[in-house]
């Protein structure tokens, strides 16, 4: 399932898009191994299309109801924010966007990392 979710989650990767989008919902729902949606998570964050934020917060969602699942979420994301060339600005955005949407996935420090990454000031 970890080698399967990168594929899941990444644009156009399968010959049959509804089929992808179907598995890629299967997981979604069905999922709690933090290593599975850690890989999920870190393939979500390097598209460049519209299904980027929702899939990005869903997955952290997933991950934030346990602890390990919380911390694996917060480094994922200062992860993509160092590698990801655009991530942290787009996430800094995302938080400034919708700060309520976002309150209860980010932990406090990821916040003020992916500020200094980006550059630019997030409300808390």
């Amino acid at each position: 399932r970890t080698a399967l979710a990168p594929v899941l989650a990444a644009p156009g990767t399968l010959a049959s898009r509804p089929l992808r989008r179907e598995l890629l919902e299967f997981l979604l729902t069905h999922e709690h191994d933090p290593a599975v949606l850690d890989a999920l998570l870190h393939t979500a964050g390097r598209r460049d299309d519209d299904e980027i934020r929702d899939l990005v917060h869903r997955t952290g969602r997933l991950l934030v109801r346990t602890p390990a699942g919380a911390t694996r979420f917060d480094r994922g994301l200062v992860d993509m924010g160092r590698h990801v060339p655009g991530f942290a600005a787009l996430m800094a955005r995302w938080l400034a966007d919708t700060p309520e949407d976002w309150a209860a996935v980010v932990g406090p420090s990821t916040r003020r990392m992916i500020e200094n990454l980006a550059g630019v000031g997030v409300p808390a």
